[in-house]
């Protein structure tokens, strides 16, 4: 028997790394929701099963921040889904607002072996 389905869903306005992201997370056996936004992303999982992981970025060009879509992608789902910040920014806001939500802050540059044990570590605690 197979093991079920993982979906990730992945959020981020460049679609270079949004691409990068997408293949290397199907390489992990994951299936991919792609989106450079949190509406895009909220449209696209509403035919899908719940996440296992979310992964965004934290500067997002809509104005909007990562914690803000993981939060409207977690609301959506109807649980907390366990997620990711990637970020180049240290400030103490950014810090603050994540942790109130029990998000997983992640510094670029970040090693794909990085981020693949923080999802599976995520996963195995959720």
């Amino acid at each position: 028997m197979e093991p079920p389905e993982r979906l990730a869903v992945v959020i981020d306005d460049e679609a270079i790394i949004l691409a990068g992201m997408e293949i290397m997370l199907e390489t992990w056996g994951f299936r991919v929701v792609a989106a450079e936004d949190a509406s895009t992303a909220l449209k696209a999982l509403e035919t899908a099963p719940s996440p296992a992981v979310i992964v965004s970025d934290y500067r997002l060009r809509n104005g909007g921040t990562g914690v803000d879509a993981v939060r409207a992608v977690r609301e959506a789902a109807g649980t907390a889904v366990p997620a990711i910040i990637l970020t180049g920014d240290t400030g103490a806001a950014l810090v603050a607002d994540a942790q109130r939500d029990g998000l997983t802050i992640l510094h670029k540059p970040v090693l794909p072996a990085e981020l693949r044990r923080e999802i599976n570590r995520l996963m195995d605690a959720a």
